[in-house]
């Protein structure tokens, strides 16, 4: 199968009815962050929480860990609905231990064993590469105010790739890292009309995604992460520095077929 990432949720902290956190499908089995509700809110993509395998981290802010013990609650039957399944791998930075810690405790895994399916922690670093199926996953270092990843997923078939910057302020190594991907999908919580990015959060503004975009010759853009009553100013200011720039919505879905083929539904 091509390359294809599913949006459960382009959200922040502060979400509207029916909205959702930021966080992707990738391929039907591997989950980048866990929103408030995934366990849900993916089932709107078809996909449920025991086909997942892999889940991995950009980092451990709460909106993008708080899912994780609704996850693993639902997926109790995993072994009944795929008795040949592995154990859940849950890939991200060294404080991911602490947050499968809460989980466990959150779900009172002492006196509930059997809530919990069979899962691994593994710290990952940038620099390291994942091989999950014929998907190959660099991680590289994304600049946030705690310890932070982004994700390169390249289909080693069709060459296709794919760029998910979590959160992160600008920093020429994730243009670098982004080099020729064909669809960059950058968060873009900062204020567009700021002068310059927050220090005090490290979110990057659209313009700052555009450049990214820009300096690593993607070929498209995609944003996440925003502001919904400010989109419109938004993907205005994002397109000023990179034209092929589009917000991306819940729900939808992108397929990379290949080196320059990407489609949208």
């Amino acid at each position: 199968m091509a390359l294809e990432v599913g949006f459960i949720g382009v959200g922040g902290t502060r979400l509207g009815p029916g909205e959702e956190a930021t966080c992707f499908v990738v391929n039907g089995s591997i989950l980048v962050d866990v929103g408030f509700n995934v366990a849900v809110s993916m089932q709107a993509l078809e996909v449920t929480p025991a086909q997942i395998d892999h889940v991995l981290f950009t980092h451990c802010h709460h909106d993008h860990v708080l899912g994780l013990p609704g996850l693993l609650f639902a997926r109790n039957r995993r072994a009944d609905e795929r008795p040949d399944a592995p154990p859940i791998q849950l890939h991200g930075p060294q404080d991911l231990a602490s947050v499968y810690a809460a989980s466990l405790a959150m779900l009172q895994v002492d006196r509930y064993p059997q809530v919990v399916p069979a899962c691994k922690v593994d710290h990952v670093y940038p620099g390291d590469c994942l091989e999950i199926g014929d998907l190959r996953i660099d991680v590289g270092r994304a600049f946030h105010p705690l310890d932070a990843r982004s994700y390169r997923f390249t289909d080693t078939v069709t060459r296709g790739s794919l760029v998910i910057s979590g959160d992160t302020a600008y920093h020429e190594g994730l243009a670098e890292f982004a080099r020729d991907c064909d669809v960059l999908i950058h968060e873009a919580a900062g204020d567009p009309e700021a002068k310059e990015i927050d220090m005090r959060y490290l979110h990057s503004r659209p313009q700052d995604a555009a450049r990214v975009a820009m300096e690593s010759s993607a070929s498209a853009l995609a944003l996440v992460h925003y502001p919904a009553a400010k989109g419109a100013a938004v993907l205005t200011k994002a397109k000023q520095g990179f034209p092929n720039t589009r917000l991306a919505r819940k729900g939808q879905r992108v397929q990379v077929l290949g080196p320059g083929q990407a489609a949208w539904h």
